[in-house]
């Protein structure tokens, strides 16, 4: 709670640099609380390590666990209590992470733009991106292979000049083109082009399934139902991609970081009575937390900079934490 309220006020502190007007203020304490949730959420593995050292420090400084040990709390109970635990945090980072955070994601990106009346901030950090030539075809949220909500299309000609955008409300495609509902069309004629330019959008658009090149930007946060679904449909092209692999396996990296800090924390905490300070776990729990978070941001540009395969940037932070534990459980007493 502490580290998230923290967290919370340099965002504002942000934001309030760029705010004009007394609307933009009134949005201030929303955009607060949205921010709140998702660093909650981003949290969630750094809580389970701190609140685990923190219990069971208490239990050894008041000489519970040392009755636990003597009433049987053997091995096999440790791991259960490990288990159990693990499922019941899982299921609150569920819930958030694919029902809560996708929502509270958009709700930000819109009051962010809103807020203020100039930023460097574009809504392109949602939504599914396809490419065939020089048009570019994004989508907000894929249904099925062949149905599309929250529609905009952008045509460019050789010289990277805009020349055409359409939105529309859905589209469905046909088995020949796509036809699209609720339909707004702009055209421009570029300023030093000499050829008369009519838009493609206001006759048939014949952008298929089988062209789109699908890339996908900051989809940590969507649903790993959304990301599954596009897989499906990339695949269905041959299109797929390694963002979208790694957006997956961060996903499950996620969840699994849960368990394994967990594991952690009953081996980063000394047993050995005569030499136990809580002080020393609860900091040895902070580094390596902030470790944690650290190493994850610096492989994520890693695997960018060196196009390194995305199973290996996503579950690495997962194997250096198992590593850890080995070291933990081998450590002298």
């Amino acid at each position: 709670m502490l580290l998230t309220v923290v967290f919370s006020i340099f965002s504002v502190l942000a934001e309030l640099e760029i705010v004009k007007g007394t609307n933009g203020i009134k949005l201030i304490p929303i955009f607060w609380l949205l921010e709140l949730l998702l660093l909650c959420y981003t949290l969630i593995p750094f809580a389970v390590l701190i609140g685990s050292v923190l219990g069971l420090s208490s239990f050894i400084s008041t000489n519970q666990l040392l009755v636990m040990h003597i009433s049987g709390f053997n091995a096999k109970y440790r791991m259960n209590s490990i288990i159990f635990v693990g499922i019941g945090i899982f299921a609150i980072s569920f819930v958030l992470g694919e029902f809560v955070v996708p929502v509270a994601k958009k709700f930000k990106a819109e009051i962010q733009l809103s807020i203020g009346e100039t930023r460097d901030f574009t809504l392109t950090d949602k939504g599914f991106w396809a490419r065939s030539e020089n048009i570019f075809f994004k989508v907000e949220t894929l249904q099925s292979n062949h149905t599309v909500i929250g529609v905009e299309l952008y045509e460019f000609n050789d010289q990277m000049e805009l020349l055409s955008m359409l939105t529309a409300d859905s589209g469905t495609h046909n088995g020949l083109a796509w036809v699209f509902e609720g339909v707004n069309v702009l055209t421009f004629k570029p300023k030093y082009s000499k050829n008369k330019y009519e838009s493609s959008f206001e006759k048939q658009l014949t952008i298929g399934p089988d062209i789109m090149e699908m890339v996908v930007h900051e989809q940590k946060d969507q649903s790993i139902f959304v990301l599954l679904s596009y897989l499906n449909l990339a695949k269905s092209t041959g299109q797929t991609s390694d963002d979208l692999y790694f957006a997956i396996f961060k996903k499950l990296g996620y969840w699994i970081d849960i368990f394994v800090l967990l594991a952690l924390s009953h081996f980063a905490v000394r047993t050995g009575f005569g030499r136990f300070s809580s002080s020393k776990n609860i900091i040895t729990a902070v580094c390596v937390g902030f470790g944690y978070f650290m190493i994850e941001k610096i492989l994520n540009q890693a695997g960018l900079a060196f196009s390194l395969p995305p199973v290996l940037v996503a579950f690495m932070p997962s194997i250096l934490l198992i590593l850890m534990i080995y070291i933990f459980k081998n450590r002298p007493a």
